[in-house]
């Protein structure tokens, strides 16, 4: 891709990643903050909980990344040592953005910096694209300036 057709990619994603999360919360709620959430990775299930605790729906998701705000960084799920091997395996796709884009970010194994959680959107909504999810879930970190996990949405159903 030449940089003019990478940044209009990246911007059809993103405007198509925003229609998929309204539909995701008119559909399921998502994003309301009414409940809780659990996400585990031996099954790959990631659960919403409604305010009174009640399963809602559970949601099939591959793991794409994870961006600190504390160091603006991000890393790619299927080289982050602490994703189950499993989830690794069903991450390592999103590779292919490399040789689709041009983009080595894309291949890139380790902890690299980027410019802010914006960022991290796009990348992400590149990522959801390309997998052909319905969505994303960005998963706060459970400590305090620990890194936000994106949750690509691959299916997803109501419970309640």
């Amino acid at each position: 891709m030449t940089d003019d057709e990478f940044y209009a990619f990246m911007d059809s994603t993103f405007a198509e990643l925003e229609q998929k999360q309204v539909a995701l919360s008119e559909s399921y709620g998502l994003g309301n903050g009414a409940g809780r959430w659990w996400f585990d990775q031996a099954t790959g299930k990631l659960q919403f909980f409604d305010a009174a605790d009640q399963l809602e729906a559970e949601a099939d998701v591959i793991n794409i990344g994870s961006y600190s705000a504390q160091g603006n960084s991000w890393k790619w799920a299927w080289s982050n040592e602490t994703v189950l091997p499993a989830l690794r395996e069903r991450a390592a796709k999103l590779k292919e953005l490399e040789d689709l884009t041009g983009i080595a970010l894309f291949g890139l194994d380790h902890v690299f910096e980027i410019g802010d959680e914006a960022m991290a959107w796009e990348l992400t909504a590149m990522a959801v694209h390309f997998l052909g999810a319905l969505g994303c879930y960005k998963a706060p970190s459970s400590t305090d300036n620990g890194p936000a996990t994106f949750l690509a949405i691959m299916s997803i159903k109501p419970l309640s």
